[in-house]
C-alpha cells in the first residue's frame, strides 16, 4: 500500500511541473499579459515548427533490429488502439442519441487525444528521451487518421470530403524525414542537429503554456457541460487506457511499448477538436466543452493511470 502511495506521489511530482506550465500559461491569458489571440499563433509555431523538430530529433538514434522491431510493434498497438476507440466511440455516440453533429465532434473526441500537444511532455517526463521516438511514430499513425477518418466524422457526409493534401503537413513530413534518416542510418551533422535539438526542447513548456491559455479562453461557467460530456471525458481518460490495458496489452508483450500506448490513450481530447469542428461546421461549443472538462480531469487521471498501469 505504502509502495503505491509512493508511486503515485512520485508521477503526480513529475506530472505536476507540467500542472504548473499550464498554470503559468492560463494566468498570462486571464491577467492579459498575453493576448488570448496570441494563442493561434502559437499554436501554429508549436505544430508547425517545434513538434516536427523535436519528431526529426528524437528519431535521430542508432539504428538496430531491437529499436526496428519494437517501432513495428507499436504500429501494430496502434492500429488495434484506434480500431477498439473507433468502435466504442462509435456505440457511445449512438447509445447517447445525439444530433449529428453533436455526434461526429463525440465520435472525434473520444477517437483522437492530444497525443501531440500533451503526448510529447508527458512521455518525455515518465520514459524518457528515449520514448519520443515512438510517440513520433504514435503521431504519424494518428495524422494520417485525423486528416481522413477524423473528417469524416466531423462532416457526416455534408460533401467535405477528404482532401489528400491535408496530409501534406510539417507533422507528417517530420515523421517520414526522421524514419527515413533513421532507417538509413544517416545523423544530420552538427551545427544542424543542434539548432533543431533546441527547436525541439521547446515544446514541452511551450505546450503546456498554449494548453492553460488555451483554457482561460473558455468561459469555465459554460464549459462544464451535461452528462454527455463528463461520459465522454471518462471513457476518454479512464474508459480507453483501461481497455487497452487489460485488453490489448496481453498480446503486445513489450511492458516499455505498453506503457507508452497506455500513456497516449490517456491523453485528453485532441485541442484541434475545436478548430476542425468550426472548420467543417460541427459543434464547435460541444468540442469545447469536451476539450475543457478532459484537459482538467487528465490533470488527476493520467498520475492514477501512470501508477496503476504502467
Amino acid at each position: 500500500m505504502n509502495g503505491a502511495i509512493t508511486d503515485f506521489l512520485i508521477v503526480a511530482d513529475q506530472i505536476f511541473i507540467l500542472v504548473l506550465l499550464i498554470a503559468a500559461g492560463y494566468v498570462a491569458v486571464a491577467t492579459k499579459i498575453v493576448d488570448p489571440r496570441a494563442t493561434r499563433g502559437l499554436s501554429g509555431l508549436l505544430v508547425n515548427i517545434t513538434i516536427p523538430a523535436l519528431i526529426i530529433a528524437s528519431m535521430q538514434v542508432p539504428f538496430t533490429p531491437e529499436r526496428l522491431v519494437d517501432a513495428e510493434t507499436l504500429v501494430l498497438a496502434t492500429g488495434a488502439l484506434y480500431i477498439f476507440s473507433f468502435g466504442l466511440a462509435w456505440a457511445v455516440s449512438k447509445a447517447m442519441r445525439v444530433t449529428a453533429a453533436e455526434e461526429g465532434v463525440l465520435q472525434f473526441a473520444i477517437v483522437f487525444g492530444n497525443v501531440g500537444f500533451m503526448g510529447f511532455p508527458v512521455s518525455l517526463t515518465l520514459f524518457g528521451q528515449d520514448s519520443l521516438f515512438y510517440v513520433a511514430i504514435f503521431n504519424l499513425v494518428f495524422n494520417i487518421l485525423v486528416f481522413s477518418v477524423g473528417i469524416a466524422m466531423l462532416t457526416g457526409g455534408r460533401g467535405k470530403g477528404f482532401d489528400p493534401k491535408l496530409l501534406l503537413n510539417p507533422g507528417i513530413a517530420a515523421s517520414l524525414l526522421g524514419l527515413a534518416l533513421f532507417l538509413g542510418s544517416i545523423e544530420i551533422p552538427s551545427p544542424f542537429i543542434d539548432s533543431i535539438d533546441l527547436l525541439g526542447g521547446v515544446t514541452t513548456p511551450l505546450a503546456m503554456i498554449i494548453v492553460g491559455a488555451m483554457l482561460a479562453t473558455f468561459p469555465a461557467r459554460e464549459m462544464v457541460g451535461s452528462w454527455r460530456i463528463w461520459t465522454a471525458s471518462a471513457i476518454l481518460l479512464l474508459g480507453i487506457p483501461a481497455a487497452y490495458f487489460y485488453l490489448l496489452a496481453p498480446i503486445f508483450a513489450d511492458p516499455y511499448i505498453n506503457g507508452i500506448m497506455i500513456t497516449m490513450a490517456a491523453m485528453p481530447a485532441a485541442a484541434n477538436t475545436v478548430i476542425f469542428a468550426e472548420q467543417y461546421g460541427a459543434d464547435s461549443r460541444l468540442a469545447s466543452q469536451i476539450v475543457f472538462v478532459s484537459t482538467i480531469g487528465s490533470l488527476l487521471t493520467i498520475p492514477l493511470i501512470a501508477t496503476v498501469m504502467l
